[in-house]
Parts: structure tokens; C-alpha cells; sequence
């Protein structure tokens, strides 16, 4: 039969026997607005999280459209994107930063989806994404599998229940199976297939034609119409109809690993169904999915092909039913023990105090119009506009404008942000007091404002803690006149406030500024923006490589003592001395990159009351940026910034009890910081360089040549050489999960053969390997000069090494 399916609805069972409503209800959800009335339950904070160009921006705009949110699909080729709003993302056709956006499905559940760049210069935006997420959206190409990107996003979403959509199904050489596999063998997971590839013309000349899905919980063949994306034709699985064999040969083996973890599916299975698996309805099979997905046990997998707008309703038909709500989400990550309910009506009671409000700040950009704006996930209570905050990291006090929740660029204004829910703050208090990472803290009733805030344990919540990456590359930004240079300050301070992954750096003694990045890529975009968007009069130098240094040795102690009260005792330490002697009795805070911590011993003034005007947290911000300062140019090879250290303020340390400023503390730590370093000699320090980890994929003829040059030119240390579609390789691959791939039942893949399914025989061949970053800048016009325009490769960072003796004359000449 023909259904014209609303895209509104879902492909459960229960709604495929029914004819939907009309497309206009599409898009009159479309224009429906969002009034927090949203039960918790019936939310959905979810992220799309993949290898660069597997399909992300594609798939949410689909996502949008069959929800009724948009009216018109958006092509990334032809730069109309939603998500996609940068000038700099539509010229390029790549996610640059991430976008959250809002829409319904089913006329019952409410998406926040967040759609996250691809690109490794741009991962920060992956990870604080990941930290305000309940659900992913992993997404794979189906034609390159499992890529490198992919292992990393995976990795950083450890722990997050996540579902795959292998995309691209209508590509040349797209392989379901193969990717199957190599999404077991590589990652280490079992998977849960929910729904296979059916293609056209699978027997007659000419290429197969991927149509469909053939959805083995419903036992139904869903095949769209490419004229009509609305259009999708359902077709019941009968005995020993061409899909039988197939359908039960997959509910078997889906059956068969809920099995291995839900026991009432096995009861019902054994004493209901007599052992017949074709007999075990879906709303069992759902209920189990989304167990064993919410504990981590196992992945459902889904296939489609975005971009001809296949097989995107059961995605978002599987978002729905198996991705957790807030309330079924695992809770975040706190500083300090504190009780936490989760009361269906309230969503996570924190402290016993359902009055008390929690979110997190965990993105920060600039609007031509509203100023700073700050993305927030509230964890419990209320957010209400107009209302003062606390933030627990800084310990500043303030008020807040209006919220709102944001559609990619566009805003709608709110009067709460309720638990559960992603938005956004803004006013002209946001920008001065909040910062990515940062905690905000209130109460949902005005009347009462802070007053309930008085327990040092609510004061002093921190959630989530972000660690911003380490920058590789830097380049020198120089005003073009002394008119410019404030102009200069104000938009790079722009830039780094909504990207903490930049990072800058000004020498004292020379003023030069160094802007420091992830990588190329990630500069470029930085320059395209000081230049263009923000209109800096600035001249932009040589990206170049980003080198630190290190300790080899501990500083003795920098012992300070005032008439007016403040004494303080600092110590500079190697990272790895500091933590094989890590106590109870010390705060660590991370000092914002670099590898390097504040390590504050407790004062006995932190054990009674406090007896300061000034906070604790206002101290130890104090303390965290003259340590960052001190430890930037202390380096004393080539004054390079120090990487790996621990400063260490000795549990004497006091203040004036009358103090109500911090920057005595700031000057005084600092130049005490300093101090302890110059006493170190030379041969205390060692050059520190950044190595990647890079993946390169060459024809079998071209490598003896690719192999020589990385070895030699390159300083390469070659960890492995595999197959491209290999299920022993990869940064994760365990003997387990290479069993479990091959035993797992997987329909042949049309396009392949079945031979490619068993042996991965491919003509390309990966090349892993660990080399200097220096030595591999530019790198992609020689693979390309060697292979014949063949080769690919892909790099992440790995860590920060010991520069060599033999290397080390050649780096410090260029400095």
C-alpha cells in the first residue's frame, strides 16, 4: 500500500496501519513556538557527532524539515543551510561552530539537537557540546566507514548513549555490512540493527538502487519516493516473501543480544512466544532497545541516505523512543557530594531544595543585536528572566536580562528555562560575569532571591568541569597603526570569550601578541573573523608551530610576608611530581591549557568560619590567572610557555581580614611564581614540541614512496600498516569485538559483494603514524606530488614530547 506519511508522524507500528494527517499539520507545527509547558519527560537534548563530511549538516536539515520546523530543505552545496549560518560555514560548506536548534516530533516530543563540527580544529566545540547532552547521533559515511574523526567524537562521548545512522547508502561503493562491522570491531560495541538497506535492481544489469529500509522491529519494508520526500511506501514481510529470510535471520539475532541483558524479554520469549522470534512484538523489542541503550550495553543502527532524504523519519523515530530524557539522563558530573532526586514532575531535585536552580554555561557568542549571549543548560529548578544568579566559579553576583531559546540564529524570547531544558541568557551583566564552563546558581521563587543560598555546600557547586584543549599553531597579530591596537585587544578578547580554544598570549618585554589555535584551519577562520566580521585594522603573521616547555626539576619555595597580612608560600613543580603526591587535603584547579594546575593546600581558615571579606573563589581566581600570567613566558631555553606544571601555594597562606580587593593577590602570586623560576638554571627546563597522530590512506602502489618520505622528511615513527577497511585497526580495537563482528548476521551488502564482507579486501591501505607537527605542516601538496592526487590523510593531536637533541638547534634558530 501507498501512504502519503505526514512527516509529523512516526513509523511505529501502531501509526503504520493508519493513513496520516495531512502535510499542512506539518507545517502548522512548524510555526507552533515553544512555552516551556513541555513535560521533562517528553524532552530530547541530543547531538549530531561525526567524522567531517559524513553527513551531519544534511541530516539535520532534514530533520527540521519532515519535523515541520522549516518549510524548504537546506543543501550545504548550495550554502542555505539552517545550522549553518556563518558566512564563513556557507562559503566553505563545513560546520565551523556549533548550532542547538529546536523542533517537535510527533506533535508530542520537543528535540534540542546541537549540530557540531567534524573538522579537528574545531573539537572544543564537540566536547562542550557533549557536556550539556543527554543523547548522540552518530553518524557514519557508509562508503569510508569508520574513520579517524569518528573514533575520536566516540571516545569523547564515552559514556553518552548514542545512536548510529550509517548515511550515504546511495553513494558508489557504500558497504552497510562492512561499516557494520567495523563500527563492532573498532569502537567496541555491540549493535542492535534496527533497520537494513533495501535496493532496487539487485538482480538485473546495471548498478543496485538504494530505495529503503526494511525495518526488522515492525517486520515492514519502508521505500521512499525521490519526486516526493513525503511519499513512503509500507509494505508487510510475509512468510516467504523475497525479505523473509533476511528478517528472520536479523530478529533473530537481535532478539538473541537483548537476551543477553533483559530478562523479561527472555521470559517473554521462552514461556509467551514459545521461541519464536518472529512473534515478539515491537513494543517489547523497544522497550528492551532502549535499556540496553541507556546502560551503555549496546548501539541501535539505522541506515539511510540523507541527502535523497531516506530514511530520516525512523531516525528521529528512534530518537524519540530510546535517547533519554532529562530524566532518564545520566546526572552531571559535581565537585562535591551532594544528594540529587529525580522527581518526574520537577525533573533532578538538588540538595533537597527544589527551589535551587543549576545550569551550566557552556557556549558563548556575539549578536549584532542582543551583545553576548550565553548558552545555558539548566540541571534542576527553575530559570526565571530578570532574576539575580550566582555564578560558583567566580563568586559574582548579578543579574540576568531576558532568556531565550535559540532556532539556530534566530531567537524567541521565554519568561523560564525549566529543568531539562537548553537556552540561552542574555543583558549586559552576562558579558562581564560569565564564561564558558562557569556555573550559575539562583532561586526559582524572586521573592526569596538568594536568601536560601546561604549553605556553603549550594554556594559551592560546580558542575562538568570543560578542559580546552591544548592550541599547536600559532600566528603573531600586530595592529597596523597605534590607533588600532585597542580596537585590536577588543576583538580578539571577542573571539577568545566565545572560543576558549584560542588562546593569546603578549610578551611583556616585546608586546608581540601570539594567537594561538588548533590548527590551520582553526587560525584561518579566527583571521577571516578579526578581519572581516569584526573589522580589526590588524596585520596577521606565518602560522607556526606552537612549541612549550617543561620542568625537569622542582622549584625550591618563594616565601612572601607582608606587614599589612598577606603571606604566601609558592612552588613550581613538575605535573608528574605533583601527582604522585596528591592529597585530600589540596584543591587542583586546572589553569584553563597547557597541561598546568594550581594546586592550593587548605588554609585552617577554609576548615571554620571564613573569616575574609573576600570569597574563597574570589581568591582563587585571583591565584589561577597570575599563575596562568607567571607561567607563559617563563620558560627559560626560548621563552616559551611552560607545559605540565603544577604551582603550589603552601596551606599557610593568608590574606588581610579587612582585604576587599584582589589584586594585591594577583601582583604578589605572580611575582612569586616568577621568582621560584629564575632561581632554576637553564638545565632545569626542556623543549617540549607537539605530535600528531595521522592516518594515511594510500593505493598499494604508491606507498613504498609515501613510507620513505614519512620516515625520512618527517621524523615519523609508523605505528601500523592496515587494510583501509581493516577490523584489527583503530586507536580501540579489541580481540573481543573483532569475534563479535564476525559472527554477527549481516545481509550482503548489494553494492559490495559478498566477498568484500568477509575479507575487507580493499586496494587501499593506511598508513598510522606519530610525527612531529613541525615536520608536517603542508604536508597535504607533497602526499599529493607522491600519490598522483591519490592520497588522504587525517591528523589529531597526540601529546607534547621531549624535543630531540639533534632537532632541537634547528627549532630554537628559528626563534
Amino acid at each position: 500500500m501507498n501512504l502519503k506519511v505526514s512527516a509529523s508522524k512516526a513509523f511505529g507500528a501502531d501509526t503504520l496501519s493508519t493513513m496520516f494527517k495531512m502535510r499542512m499539520l506539518r507545517l502548522e507545527i512548524g510555526r507552533r513556538s515553544f512555552s516551556s509547558k513541555t513535560d521533562v519527560s517528553a524532552l530530547r537534548n541530543i547531538g549530531i557527532i561525526a567524522h567531517i563530511d559524513a553527513g551531519k549538516t544534511t541530516t539535520t536539515e532534514r530533520m527540521l524539515y519532515f519535523s515541520g520546523k522549516t518549510k524548504r530543505i537546506g543543501n550545504v552545496d548550495e550554502g542555505d543551510t539552517i545550522t549553518d549560518f556563518l558566512p564563513q560555514e556557507r562559503s566553505r560548506g563545513i560546520t565551523i561552530q556549533s548550532a542547538a536548534i529546536s523542533f517537535s516530533w510527533q506533535n508530542k516530543f520537543r528535540i534540542n539537537l546541537i549540530d557540531t563540527p567534524g573538522h579537528a580544529d574545531f573539537t572544543f566545540e564537540v566536547i562542550r557540546s557533549l557536556k550539556v547532552l543527554d543523547g548522540c547521533v552518530t553518524i557514519l559515511d557508509a562508503v569510508a566507514g569508520v574513520e579517524a574523526q569518528t573514533e575520536k567524537v566516540w571516545k569523547q562521548a564515552k559514556g553518552i548513549p548514542k545512536i548510529c545512522f550509517i548515511n550515504k547508502m546511495d553513494r558508489a561503493g557504500a558497504g552497510f555490512s562492512r561499516t557494520t562491522k567495523e563500527l563492532i570491531a573498532k569502537l567496541n560495541t555491540r549493535v542492535l540493527l534496527l533497520n537494513v538497506p533495501v535496493f532496487a535492481n539487485t538482480s538485473g544489469p546495471g548498478e543496485p538502487v538504494f530505495e529503503g529500509v526494511l525495518d526488522v522491529v515492525n517486520k515492514k519494508v519502508l521505500r521512499w519516493t525521490p519526486q516526493d520526500p513525503e511519499r513512503v511506501s509500507v509494505e508487510d514481510i510475509i512468510c516467504n516473501s523475497y525479505y523473509w529470510n533476511d528478517l528472520v535471520k536479523l530478529r533473530e539475532c537481535l532478539v538473541e543480544t537483548l537476551s543477553e541483558f533483559d530478562e523479561e524479554l527472555v521470559e517473554y520469549f521462552l514461556d509467551t512466544a514459545n521461541g519464536d522470534y518472529m512473534i515478539v512484538p515491537p513494543e517489547l523489542i523497544n522497550k528492551s532497545v532502549k535499556k540496553s541503550l541507556l546502560a551503555n550495553y549496546a548501539v541501535p543502527v539505522l541506515c539511510g541516505a540523507s541527502f535523497r532524504n531516506i530514511g530520516v523519519q525512523p531516525l528521529l523515530d528512534a530518537v524519540v523512543n530510546y535517547l533519554p530524557s532529562p530524566l532518564e539522563a545520566k546526572l552531571p558530573e559535581f565537585n562535591t557530594n551532594v544528594p540529587v532526586e529525580v522527581n518526574k514532575k520537577e525533573g533532578s531535585v538538588i540538595n533537597n531544595n527544589k527551589n535551587l536552580c543549576v545550569a551550566q554555561a557552556f557556549k558563548v557568542i556575539t549578536d549584532p543585536i542582543r551583545g553576548i549571549m550565553v548558552y545555558v543548560r539548566v540541571y534542576s529548578g527553575c530559570l526565571n528572566s530578570g532574576f539575580t544568579v550566582y555564578n560558583s566559579t567566580t563568586g559574582a553576583k548579578f543579574k540576568i536580562g531576558k532568556l531565550v531559546i535559540m532556532h539556530a540564529n534566530v531567537a524567541e524570547e521565554v519568561k523560564q528555562l525549566k529543568c531539562g531544558e537548553i537556552g540561552v541568557l542574555t543583558g549586559s551583566t552576562v558579558s562581564e560575569n560569565v564564561r564558558t564552563g562557569d556555573t550559575i546558581i539562583t532561586h526559582s521563587m524572586k521573592k526569596d532571591g538568594l536568601k536560601s543560598l546561604n549553605r556553603v555546600k549550594e554556594l559551592g557547586l560546580k558542575i562538568n568541569p570543560i578542559e580546552t584543549p591544548p592550541p599547536v599553531f600559532s600566528v603573531a597579530v600586530e595592529p597596523r597603526t597605534l590607533g588600532n591596537k585597542k580596537l585590536m585587544e577588543e576583538s580578539i578578547a571577542t573571539i577568545i570569550r566565545e572560543d576558549p580554544s584560542l588562546h593569546v598570549n603578549v610578551d611583556e618585554e616585546t608586546g608581540q601578541t601570539l594567537l594561538s589555535g588548533m590548527g590551520q584551519l582553526h587560525l584561518e577562520i579566527a583571521k577571516d573573523r578579526l578581519l572581516n566580521e569584526l573589522k580589526a585594522e590588524v596585520e596577521v603573521g606565518k602560522v607556526m608551530v606552537s612549541f612549550k616547555e617543561t620542568l625537569n626539576a622542582c622549584t625550591k619555595q618563594s616565601v612572601l610576608q607582608t606587614e599589612d597580612g598577606y603571606r604566601f608560600s609558592i612552588s613550581v613543580e613538575p605535573l608528574d611530581v605533583a601527582m604522585a603526591a596528591k592529597s585530600s587535603d589540596e584543591d587542583w584547579h586546572y589553569l584553563s591549557t597547557d597541561n598546568n594546575y594550581l594546586i592550593l593546600e587548605k588554609s585552617p581558615a577554609c576548615a571554620g568560619n571564613w573569616p575574609y571579606q573576600i570569597s574563597y573563589e574570589q581568591i582563587v581566581n585571583a591565584v589561577i590567572s597570575s599563575s596562568i600570567v607567571a607561567l607563559q613566558k617563563s620558560g627559560k631555553i626560548a621563552n616559551f610557555p611552560l607545559h605540565s606544571c603544577a604551582v603550589r601555594i603552601k596551606n599557610d597562606w593568608s590574606i588581610p581580614l579587612d582585604a576587599t580587593s584582589v589584586s594585591q593577590t594577583l601582583a604578589l602570586s605572580r611575582g612569586l611564581i616568577f621568582e621560584a623560576l629564575r632561581e632554576l638554571p637553564d638545565t632545569a627546563f626542556a623543549v617540549l614540541e607537539p605530535i600528531m597522530h595521522i592516518n594515511v590512506t594510500v593505493k598499494q602502489s604508491d606507498m613504498g614512496h609515501v613510507l620513505q618520505d614519512l620516515t625520512g622528511a618527517r621524523k615519523a615513527n609508523i605505528l601500523s600498516i592496515d587494510d583501509e577497511h581493516d577490523l584489527t585497526s583503530g586507536e580501540n580495537a579489541d580481540i573481543q569485538y573483532q569475534r563479535l563482528a564476525e559472527d554477527q548476521f549481516l545481509p550482503m551488502d548489494a553494492t559490495l559483494g559478498l566477498a568484500n564482507i568477509s575479507s575487507g579486501a580493499t586496494v587501499n591501505k593506511t598508513i598510522r603514524a606519530l610525527v612531529p607537527l613541525k615536520e608536517i605542516v603542508s604536508y597535504m601538496s607533497k602526499l599529493r606530488s607522491l600519490t598522483k592526487g591519490r592520497g588522504s590523510y587525517t591528523m589529531n593531536y597526540h601529546g607534547m614530547e621531549k624535543v630531540t637533541s639533534d632537532r632541537l638547534p634547528s627549532i630554537l634558530e628559528e626563534f
